[in-house]
C-alpha cells in the first residue's frame, strides 16, 4: 500500500523554502534591509481577487513549516514569509511590527483589512504598532 502525500505538502514545502530564503536574508542583510526588501517585492506584486480562505490556509502552512524548520522559525521569519507568499498571490496583506516598552518585547504579524492573519487579536492588542516605513 502506498501512501499519498497530503494535498497540503506543496504549500508547506513552498512555505519552508520561503522561510529558508527569509532566514538567510535576515542573517546576511540584517533586519532593516530584509524588511525593506520584502516590502519592495510586495509593492510590485499585483493585488487581485483571491480565494477568501487563502490567507488562513497559507498562514497554517507557514506555521506548520515553521514548527519543523531547523531551530524553529521565529515570528519575524514566519510573518515575512507569510507576507511574501500572500502578496505574490494577489492578497493585499500588510506586515506589522510592534513593541511592548516595559519589558521590551518585539513582535511581527500579518494583517489583512486591519485584522491579524497569523496571530490572535488579543495578542496583537498588547503591542504598540511601529510606524510603517516606505518601501
Amino acid at each position: 500500500m502506498t501512501s499519498r502525500p497530503s494535498p497540503e505538502a506543496p504549500g508547506v514545502l513552498r512555505s519552508m523554502l520561503t522561510l529558508l530564503a527569509v532566514r538567510l536574508h535576515l542573517k546576511t542583510r540584517g533586519f532593516g534591509r530584509s524588511v525593506a526588501r520584502a516590502r519592495w517585492m510586495a509593492e510590485r506584486a499585483p493585488v487581485a481577487g483571491f480565494d477568501p480562505d487563502l490567507p488562513e490556509r497559507t498562514a497554517h502552512r507557514v506555521a506548520v513549516a515553521g514548527a519543523f524548520f531547523p531551530g524553529r522559525a521565529v515570528c519575524l521569519e514566519q510573518s515575512l514569509s507569510l507576507y511574501l507568499l500572500l502578496r505574490r498571490r494577489g492578497v493585499p496583506a500588510e506586515l506589522r511590527l510592534g513593541v511592548t516598552p516595559s519589558p521590551f518585547h518585539a513582535h511581527a504579524w500579518v494583517e489583512l483589512h486591519g485584522e491579524p492573519v497569523n496571530e490572535d487579536a488579543e495578542t496583537v492588542a498588547k503591542f504598540l504598532p511601529m510606524p510603517v516605513a516606505p518601501a
